[in-house]
């Protein structure tokens, strides 16, 4: 069958725009758990470290005997990060002195650990309200920020890797046969079967084909991808599809309808009764035919 041109399906913007989609939430999580890992967990465990500084501090103050020497005692302390330096942002003074605030005597007594916090969280811009329990960050927790936004980071270049191959591919066909978005071209008459029970649902078919080497390969049609089905725009996937099979001559896999299952199903049955209602006929025609004729024996 001769056509006057072929039909080409181009990737839809439905596809495209969800590619674009997929690679901004994936980046956009690879970045959020790298910042984390890198900046944000180790920033929290300072804030933590700093606010258990002054409530250590307040604990402190109610010891008489460190209130009579309070500005040398606090010159004194150090901040309590630990040993473990990786869970604080790098560069960080693991022997850092407690804030110079924490030394002013008057401002202790009258605003206590807790109003001294409010003021100098304040001016770091941290948050006010600290649960340590709750808000330190273990070095596993740290950790896991990473493999999380090594995870995403795959994911983000698996997403770009399929975008980037996609979206200057196409469906065609013409007098030939169809090329897939792959670039194989693939005649009719090597197309063996075709297996269309996700053509309407799914807006897939397969199509199963000799190639150059004498061995069954297989190739898809992609409706939902290349072309779709818009009818102001002509259903260029359908139009393209009901092409190929025009031009098919091999075996057609189709998906039986439920109602004609059902309907087979009624047929079959029907037959049934009717072959019992027959033969119920005709066991009451003899039982009838013996009670007009008595035994002649």
């Amino acid at each position: 069958m001769s056509y006057s041109s072929p039909i080409k399906c181009k990737v839809t913007q439905w596809f495209l725009w969800r590619a674009v989609l997929m690679l901004v939430m994936f980046g956009g999580f690879c970045i959020y758990f790298f910042y984390d890992w890198k900046v944000g967990y180790p920033e929290k465990n300072v804030v933590v470290a700093n606010y258990v500084a002054f409530t250590k501090a307040g604990q402190d103050w109610t010891v008489e005997e460190n209130r009579n020497r309070w500005e040398e005692y606090v010159a004194e302390q150090t901040i309590p990060f630990g040993d473990d330096a990786s869970l604080y942002p790098d560069g960080t003074d693991m022997n850092e002195k407690w804030p110079s605030i924490l030394g002013d005597k008057a401002a202790m007594r009258d605003k206590s650990d807790e109003g001294l916090w409010r003021d100098y969280s304040a001016i770091k811009g941290w948050p006010q309200a600290v649960d340590p329990s709750e808000d330190k960050k273990g070095a596993y927790k740290i950790k896991e920020q990473l493999y999380a936004a090594i995870v995403c980071l795959v994911l983000t270049l698996i997403a770009l890797y399929y975008f980037l191959r996609t979206r200057h591919r196409a469906m065609i066909v013409d007098d030939e046969g169809y090329t897939a978005p792959t670039g194989k071209k693939i005649p009719f008459d090597q197309m063996i079967t075709i297996d269309k029970r996700k053509w309407e649902t799914k807006g897939l078919a397969y199509i199963t084909y000799t190639d150059e080497n004498g061995e069954e390969a297989k190739a898809t049609v992609d409706g939902m991808v290349y072309g779709q089905f818009k009818e102001e725009d002509g259903a260029p996937a359908e139009a393209l599809f009901q092409r190929i099979l025009a031009n098919f001559e091999g075996e057609l896999i189709e998906l039986v309808s439920e109602d004609e299952e059902d309907e087979d199903d009624e047929g079959k049955a029907n037959a049934e009764e009717g072959s019992g209602s027959s033969a119920d006929a005709l066991e009451s025609a003899e039982e009838s035919e013996d009670s007009k004729n008595p035994s002649e024996n």
